[in-house]
């Protein structure tokens, strides 16, 4: 694995352990996550505000990644009290992520924080 000049900011020392990063301009976030995503083993949560924030996120990370994979795992964009189930494509995508997770030894999984 080439070397790269890029400050990745501090990542988590132990599971279970979190780390907060404040949101860097442009698409600098993606590139920061893949460069972290390839720098230790495992899998790397991104978690964003919303499905609108995890779809961008992935779309940037897309083009940093290379054969890094990036996993999504959506919200179910309904409410607990709905009387409608979610829509199967995002069943679909939540247990093909799912699916993917034991085997992946690095990667990224990006899911909006409703999930």
């Amino acid at each position: 694995m080439p070397e790269t000049n890029i400050p990745i900011p501090a990542l988590p020392r132990t599971p279970g352990q979190q780390r907060d990063w404040r949101e860097p301009a442009g698409s600098s976030l993606a590139l920061l996550l893949c460069e972290a995503a390839r720098a230790r083993e495992g899998v790397l949560v991104a978690v964003t505000q919303d499905n609108r924030a995890a779809r961008t996120l992935e779309d940037d990370l897309a083009f940093f990644a290379g054969e890094l994979p990036v996993l999504h795992f959506p919200d179910w964009e309904t409410l607990p009290y709905d009387l409608f189930s979610p829509h199967p494509d995002i069943v679909s995508q939540r247990v093909a992520a799912m699916y993917r997770l034991p085997s992946t030894r690095r990667g990224v999984l990006v899911e909006p924080v409703s999930s």
